[in-house]
């Protein structure tokens, strides 16, 4: 007899999204070593009581990542050495991974999400919108979303589809991106850490989307992403046969012919039952917003305390 899957509690993976969110920008938001040491092992240590992807092992290992460094200035280079010094490496804008540049097709995509669930501007944030940082904010509130469905009783599909849409064919392909590129160049004590704090992200995530997936409503004809196979980059529609549009923007009123990417996007998300409506903006209107910073409304998610 088969058993409906139980919808699990989310709020560990909500607190360690805005924990490992804080992480991934340390050098912008002015993370010392202490505070690693300190509050974000202790934050970690208390979350494997229910998060099983942190391990002893993992984070004994995390630990001695921590205890081999010298300072906050050798944390800060292990994170530019592989993040930020250009040549980077491996930067963290997912755009890089499946589009192979920056802005590309899929940013707007990513950017579609985040506005569903009213992501707002931050004139702090400096990253452009496919930032891994920013990403796992707006994980951690689309989560918490969920968490409060859950305790009004309530199961809203539409969102859980979200947060399954965007892990899959978004955020998991990248990391594998990420994550390959920093096993391949890291090696040092300063990038150490960095490279179990990605592993810790890509396997978490991992673990998040399997137990997601069955609660969301999925296009059966979707080609499904191959997260252990990145090679292959995500689908960004621009080779789509689904007819175009013609479309009255909700910003500006003035009309417009959808592109084979909106066409898509509005197609699969009609095919599973979902409202496409917020997505008829117009490129001006589009292209106005695409360079702004943005974060999450504050949920009542505490990290780092």
């Amino acid at each position: 007899m088969m058993t409906e899957a139980t919808l699990p509690d989310l709020l560990p993976n909500a607190e360690l999204c805005l924990c490992l969110a804080r992480a991934m920008q340390a050098p912008q938001a002015g993370v010392t070593l202490q505070e690693v040491q300190g509050p974000l092992m202790d934050d970690l240590n208390y979350l494997a009581g229910s998060l099983p992807v942190l391990t002893a092992e993992r984070l004994n290992a995390l630990q001695r990542s921590t205890s081999e460094l010298a300072d906050t200035q050798q944390l800060i280079l292990g994170y530019s050495k592989l993040f930020l010094m250009p040549p980077a490496p491996a930067p963290l804008n997912l755009g890089v991974y499946l589009d192979g540049s920056l802005m590309a097709r899929s940013v707007q995509s990513i950017e579609v999400l985040y506005q569903r669930h009213g992501l707002e501007r931050d004139p702090t944030f400096h990253e452009l919108p496919d930032h891994l940082s920013l990403n796992l904010q707006w994980l951690a509130w689309v989560y918490s979303e969920i968490i409060e469905d859950q305790q009004n009783g309530t199961t809203n599909t539409a969102t859980i589809t979200d947060a399954v849409t965007m892990l899959n064919d978004f955020t998991l392909p990248a990391l594998a991106g990420i994550r390959r590129k920093v096993i391949a160049v890291s090696g040092d004590s300063p990038t150490q850490l960095w490279r179990l704090l990605i592993e810790l992200i890509h396997d978490q995530l991992t673990s998040d989307l399997e137990k997601l997936s069955p609660h969301a409503v999925r296009n059966p004809a979707m080609q499904q992403i191959q997260i252990e196979t990145p090679a292959t980059p995500v689908e960004t529609f621009e080779t789509s046969h689904a007819p175009t549009e013609q479309l009255t923007c909700k910003r500006c009123g003035n009309p417009f012919e959808s592109d084979p990417v909106l066409a898509e996007m509005r197609k699969r998300l009609n095919e599973a039952g979902v409202s496409a409506d917020h997505l008829s903006i117009c490129p001006q209107c589009r292209d106005g917003e695409s360079t702004a910073a943005m974060k999450p409304p504050g949920a009542n998610i505490k990290a780092w305390q």
